[in-house]
């Protein structure tokens, strides 16, 4: 839900539209039943989860529908997964930062990954005002300097 509602913010939509926005574009994706398996596996149904209300329109619930009555599992569970692809993907997406005198540029890096540290204080720098964000890098590049 976190992600969902900075991927939210990020393009200026509210949560709702950006979960239907994702869930429509991933109507072009199949799973296959082995998928479905170790997603299910994965991620057990659980009561330590989050509520959602997420009002989808009839004809992307229909197809979503008949998508979960194809892996024989719920609705929600349909669109949990589905989501959690959308994560997933922006997850494997790994950019390398570079901090320079003049601030901060990211660029693309292939083949490198983040670890759970370093996405949890990525997280956490996100959800930092401008103010804050400048003066961590400030940190950071002094740091750097002094290495």
């Amino acid at each position: 839900m976190s992600w969902l509602r900075r991927e939210a913010t990020q393009h200026n939509r509210s949560t709702t539209s950006e979960a239907l926005f994702l869930l429509q574009n991933s109507l072009s994706h199949r799973f296959g039943k082995t998928a479905v398996q170790a997603f299910l596996e994965k991620h057990p149904t659980s009561t330590n989860t989050e509520a959602f209300g997420l009002r989808i329109p009839d004809d992307l619930k229909a197809r979503l529908r008949d998508f979960s009555q194809q892996h024989e599992i719920s609705l929600n569970m349909e669109i949990v997964m589905r989501l959690s692809l959308s994560f997933e993907k922006y997850r494997q997406h790994t950019v390398a930062a570079k901090i320079e005198s003049n601030g901060y540029r990211s660029k693309p890096n292939k083949g490198s990954t983040i670890s759970d540290s370093e996405k949890r204080l990525l997280d956490l720098y996100r959800g930092l005002n401008e103010a804050n964000k400048k003066v961590i890098l400030t940190l950071i590049n002094n740091l750097a300097k002094n290495d």
